[in-house]
């Protein structure tokens, strides 16, 4: 049997001030999803929660990884 499809809003803020680019994905008033950065032109995204490391070629993947995570592990 599958899941029923719930949205899931979220928001994916740049941290400043990080010697490399990164970006936090969040729950809007909830919690955080997890960190990516780009990191020899990959995308390294860690879970807050149990601090997996998902890597990714784009910036939109990695945040579908990571969403595709905690739909499955953390929620």
């Amino acid at each position: 049997m599958s899941k029923k499809l719930v949205n899931i809003d979220v928001e994916v803020n740049e941290l400043k001030g990080k010697s490399i680019p990164t970006w936090e994905v969040v729950i809007p008033n909830k919690k955080s999803i997890g960190l990516i950065e780009k990191v020899e032109g990959r995308y390294r995204a860690t879970t807050t929660k149990t601090s997996n490391v998902l890597f990714a070629k784009s910036l939109e993947s990695s945040i579908n990884d990571l969403l595709s995570y905690f739909t499955l592990h953390e929620k």
